[in-house]
């Protein structure tokens, strides 16, 4: 089998990590964060990518011309609130597209892992040793209950046991 993911990670550099997450969110500690559920953001106006330049440029428009604004509307919040949606574009943007390689990367390396631990239970199968018939029958729990499978001409074939 040829793998495509290779490095190490050690504890330590995982422990890392995870403190600077926690730093750059010690960061943001000047916005209230949150967290919405599913409802919560189904009920809110979206200001998605199609909508960005609408959202910049109202926002551009009211804090330029104050008079345009209700009472309510601080137009100092205006630019506040403009400023804070393109900065966060901004870090958002940056975290994802690392969050995406790092889940892409988690994926990869998590199917190259499985493919190693199937090939050594199919292979524990062969081998009738003391030490690996426990570990095999370990393995083999993965597998329970599937029964047999049928191959494209609708032949059964056994269990991957």
């Amino acid at each position: 089998m040829v793998t495509t993911i290779s490095g190490t990670l050690p504890d330590t550099e995982r422990d890392a990590f995870v403190e600077g997450v926690n730093q750059l969110e010690a960061a943001l500690s000047s916005i209230d964060m949150v967290t919405l559920s599913l409802s919560e953001v189904r009920r809110l106006s979206k200001a998605g990518p199609a909508s960005a330049s609408f959202v910049a440029e109202g926002l551009e428009l009211a804090s330029r011309n104050p008079a345009l604004l209700t009472a309510d509307i601080n137009p100092d919040e205006v630019k506040e609130k403009l400023q804070l949606v393109r900065n966060l574009d901004v870090v958002n943007s940056a975290l994802s597209s690392l969050g995406e390689k790092l889940a892409h990367t988690a994926i990869l390396a998590k199917s190259e892992a499985y493919e190693i631990a199937r090939t050594a239970y199919l292979l524990s199968k062969r081998k009738k040793k003391s030490g690996i018939i426990e570990s095999h029958n370990k393995l083999a729990l993965r597998f329970r209950g599937q029964g047999k499978r049928k191959d494209a001409e609708g032949s059964v074939k056994p269990q991957a046991e």
